[in-house]
C-alpha cells in the first residue's frame, strides 16, 4: 500500500496490487474501489456545501456518512467533516498527479 494523502483526521492509500484504495478513519480502515471513491468525493460535496454545514451548526452537530452501498457508517463533526473533503481532495489531487508523472 501506498500513502496517498494524510489530513488532520484521516489517511488514504492506494494499492496496485489489490487494484484499490484504503481510507483510515483512525478506528476503521475501509477498503473501496474507484467507483466508490467516486461516490465519496461526490458525497463530501454535498456534505461541504454551505447549506449544509450551515444546517449542522444550527440543528446538530453530526453527521452520518454511509458508503459501500451502507456497508459502512461514520459519524461525522462538522470539523471531520470539513476534514474528510480535503483528504478526498488531496486524495484526486494525488492521483492525478501519479497518473501525470506515469504517462
Amino acid at each position: 500500500m501506498e500513502l496517498l494523502f494524510t489530513s488532520t483526521y484521516y489517511t488514504s492509500y492506494q494499492s496496485t496490487k489489490d487494484r484499490c484504495f484504503y481510507i483510515d478513519f483512525g478506528h476503521k480502515m475501509v477498503k473501496v474501489s474507484f467507483c466508490q471513491l467516486l461516490s465519496l468525493r461526490y458525497k463530501a460535496k454535498q456534505l461541504s456545501s454551505h447549506d449544509h454545514l450551515e444546517y449542522m451548526l444550527s440543528h446538530c452537530d453530526v453527521t452520518l456518512l454511509t458508503f459501500c452501498d451502507k456497508e459502512h457508517v461514520i459519524i461525522l463533526d462538522t470539523l471531520q467533516v470539513l476534514d474528510f473533503t480535503e483528504l478526498i481532495q488531496g486524495t484526486f489531487a494525488m492521483i492525478e498527479l501519479r497518473t501525470a508523472l506515469t504517462a
